[in-house]
């Protein structure tokens, strides 16, 4: 049961960049919070905004959010949600009993591989011509911090960042990147707003899957924490910090919001939906419920993306991060 509660060095790879600098300049950047299979809420706002026409120059994705990411630049409609309700059930996506054969209980493998490229294939074409930087939030194995990658095509099988942000500790055994093992990025940077603003966006547009009021509350199983993952102390260390670490990031975004800096959509109420939801009927109802809160705050996001006419005079185009990927 202890799984549950977990619901609640620069280098060149093939995946990307990992380091902490893309520097740009972007009108306006999108973030999204992870939640595994409650971040079908983000699915629906994305899918009202794809229809919308709205559209972001900078994306930085944690976790299942990253997954979001993705389809969104792809213009993937139901894309997250026919993959969350269509396989979450199925074995080959998830399974207790793969504990007892010492396989991960979440298949990643089959997850980036077969359901993502054959079954559910992102729109390629579509990803790469939207010209967005996406960054991807990861945790290293070995520090506890996060890193970033900053992929700029998805057409290799395998989705290495994607899968390195998907890693939940213990469900999976991480994901190795060069000489490194990373895990799921909200671990260290749940809502990477700060992130988004240090890349170079003058603002953001932030979907959270929590509501406004939720506190994250102290893993009080330290022993069993370290016992699980004494392979990676700094993992260990990191989870049973995260309440403090999510607690003031949800502080952050709401003192940004108030300075005028991110425009936050989150759900009204208490989805009462854990990481690994497998509740269809609950699944459709948290996805409807973000899709009609994206098309209600459509139009006031289009206003809030907008630069003034002062500052769109003044401010030079979208540029390309300063570090790019040879």
């Amino acid at each position: 049961m202890l799984l549950f509660l977990f619901a609640k060095s620069r280098r060149r790879n093939a995946a990307g960049k990992a380091g902490n600098n893309m520097k740009g300049n972007y009108s306006c950047g999108l973030v999204l919070e992870g939640g595994g299979n409650r971040a079908i809420y983000t699915s629906g706002v994305l899918d009202a905004f794809i229809e919308a026409g709205i559209e972001f120059p900078y994306v930085i994705g944690v976790s299942a959010g990253s997954c979001n990411a993705v389809s969104f630049l792809g213009k993937n409609l139901r894309r997250q949600h026919d993959i969350v309700i269509n396989y979450c059930n199925d074995k080959r996506y998830m399974s207790l009993g793969n504990l007892f054969k010492r396989k991960p209980m979440l298949n990643l493998d089959w997850i980036f591989n077969e359901l993502s490229y054959d079954i559910m294939p992102l729109n390629q074409d579509e990803f790469e011509a939207s010209g967005a930087t996406l960054c991807v939030a990861v945790t290293n194995a070995y520090s506890g911090k996060a890193e970033y990658l900053y992929p700029k095509s998805m057409r290799t099988r395998g989705c290495q960042p994607l899968k390195a942000s998907c890693a939940l500790p213990i469900a999976t055994k991480g994901v190795q990147i060069g000489a490194d093992t990373y895990f799921d990025g909200g671990i260290a940077d749940s809502i990477p707003l700060k992130k988004a603003l240090d890349d170079g966006c003058r603002k953001a547009v932030v979907i959270l899957t929590q509501d406004r009021d939720y506190v994250k509350h102290h893993i009080d199983q330290e022993k069993a924490v370290h016992k699980m993952l004494r392979q990676y102390p700094k993992i260990a260390d990191a989870l049973l910090a995260r309440d403090k670490m999510y607690n003031a990031q949800k502080a952050y975004v709401a003192a940004e919001e108030k300075a005028g800096n991110c425009f936050v959509i989150a759900p009204a109420v208490d989805l009462g939906c854990g990481t690994m939801e497998r509740n269809l009927t609950k699944l459709e109802r948290i996805y409807q419920l973000g899709y009609a809160q994206g098309r209600q705050k459509a139009a006031a996001v289009k206003d809030f993306r907008a630069p003034a006419a002062k500052e769109q005079a003044a401010a030079p185009s979208e540029a390309e991060p300063e570090n790019e990927n040879e």
